[in-house]
């Protein structure tokens, strides 16, 4: 079932929110041809995507709206809290794929553009509330404004502050975002664990080994 879907099976999507867990699982992966593992819980959450893998043991809680992605993979163990809006992208040529890594924790309230590509890496938390993930840009072609497709990547173990904006990043394995932090670059891996923070976000510390032993 791909992403442009019938008003028929919109519908089906709808009625899936309401319906009890074994039945919308079986919706989801008979009727859908969703790959989903065991012990996925999912509660009333709207799910209209194309191709949708789920891990073993992902939990998806209430209210969430996760609409429009064309490819959606949650890996093992990620827990998607409530009341979040991930969005796919209207343009066709658009990748608009989401990727959530393993034992992902992504608390409550946020939003992500899924025009492009995002990528969240295995361990991360997405904390607080309110964090904006932007993957689409203006630009210009021949003088002519056009919004184009980007990519955002979130490494393995982040931690991404409350009311964060990540617009066309990348954010290296193991930094920490601060709350409020407003990130546009691709920030690449160091040797060491990075506390980017700031509007717009810098590098405001680097954490040596005995910084992390203390902490």
């Amino acid at each position: 079932m791909g992403a442009g879907k019938t008003p028929h099976e919109k519908a089906l999507s709808l009625l899936a929110v309401l319906l009890p867990l074994p039945l919308k699982l079986w919706v989801y992966r008979r009727l859908f041809r969703w790959r989903i593992g065991t012990g996925v819980s999912i509660g009333f959450s709207y799910l209209d995507c194309g191709s949708v893998t789920l891990g073993d043991d992902v939990r998806i809680g209430h209210f969430n709206l996760i609409k429009g992605i064309k490819t959606l993979s949650i890996g093992t163990g990620t827990y998607l809290a409530n009341c979040n809006h991930l969005f796919g992208a209207s343009y066709p040529e658009w990748a608009s794929e989401l990727t959530i890594g393993e034992n992902v924790n992504f608390m409550s309230r946020h939003f992500v553009d899924v025009g492009g590509t995002v990528e969240i890496g295995d361990r991360a938390v997405i904390g607080g509330r309110e964090t904006h993930v932007w993957s689409h840009t203006r630009t210009f072609v021949n003088g002519q404004p056009k919004l184009a497709a980007t990519s955002v990547h979130i490494g393995a173990d982040v931690y991404v502050g409350a009311r964060a904006m990540l617009i066309s990043c990348s954010v290296p394995a193991g930094a920490v975002v601060g709350g409020g932090s407003v990130v546009t670059k691709i920030f690449p891996p160091e040797e060491c664990r990075l506390l980017i923070a700031g509007n717009p976000a810098s590098i405001r510390k680097r954490y040596d080994s005995s910084d992390l032993d203390a902490t």
